[in-house]
């Protein structure tokens, strides 16, 4: 793990760590995959350490893949990486595999306060992939080659990754108070050129963040250059 990657990590979980110190009953969208691994056993340590409260905070996974096998399924992922290393109630943790109207969800508990977002290669945020309009809320979708290959590791072979997903959509995320986008991996500079660009892209859907108030970028590698 490099010096960049942990003072990435240590930045992200302190962005975290300040949204639920300064609003205990947070709702958070949190997301799977090899970028946030680091910022989550920060958390987890900080958690263990009575440092951080989860107890009011309602936990969004991002997305998820469908027919899935549940050890392979972000719904695991998340409570392995984080949730059972906290106070948060099972209750308050969520995932839109398992929500018929999960925007409802979100808004009858009062509208996401904080996202945290990877960035894939090809631009997708959460699972929404090149294509996805902006106005789409949570959906099913067809992954991308590209995508299914980014995970095949995890599977073994890029067959057995499944072949749809469900995810919060764009506008689902915009409407977040604060997003946090974390990038690891120079292999992603391209996708993240086109959100400090500022330039709105459909086939590149990190694009749309740009037009966000309160949006922050931390990456393992020099973003201005």
């Amino acid at each position: 793990m490099s010096s960049l990657y942990e003072a990435m990590s240590l930045e992200a979980a302190e962005s975290i760590a300040r949204q639920l110190k300064e609003k205990p009953n947070s709702c958070l969208g949190l997301p799977t995959g090899r970028s946030p691994i680091g910022c989550y056993k920060i958390l987890a340590h900080w958690s263990k350490e009575g440092m951080l409260d989860w107890s009011e905070a309602r936990c969004f996974a991002l997305d998820d893949y469908i027919d899935v096998e549940e050890s392979l399924s972000f719904q695991t992922f998340l409570a392995s990486n984080l949730h059972r290393h906290t106070n948060a109630k099972p209750e308050n943790c969520f995932n839109p595999r398992f929500v018929d109207n999960y925007d409802q969800l979100i808004a009858d508990c009062g509208g996401l306060d904080l996202v945290m977002l990877g960035l894939g290669t090809n631009g997708h945020i959460a699972f929404n992939e090149p294509g996805t309009p902006a106005e789409s809320w949570t959906h099913c979708i067809t992954l991308t080659e590209d995508t299914r290959r980014s995970n095949q590791e995890f599977f073994g072979s890029l067959d057995a990754v499944p072949t749809h997903a469900v995810t919060m959509g764009i506008a689902t995320i915009l409407a977040s108070d604060r997003i946090v986008l974390i990038v690891s991996g120079e292999r992603k500079r391209p996708a993240l050129n086109r959100v400090l660009s500022g330039a709105i892209d459909i086939n590149i859907p990190a694009s749309h963040l740009a037009a966000h108030k309160k949006l922050k970028i931390i990456a393992d590698f020099d973003i201005l250059s």
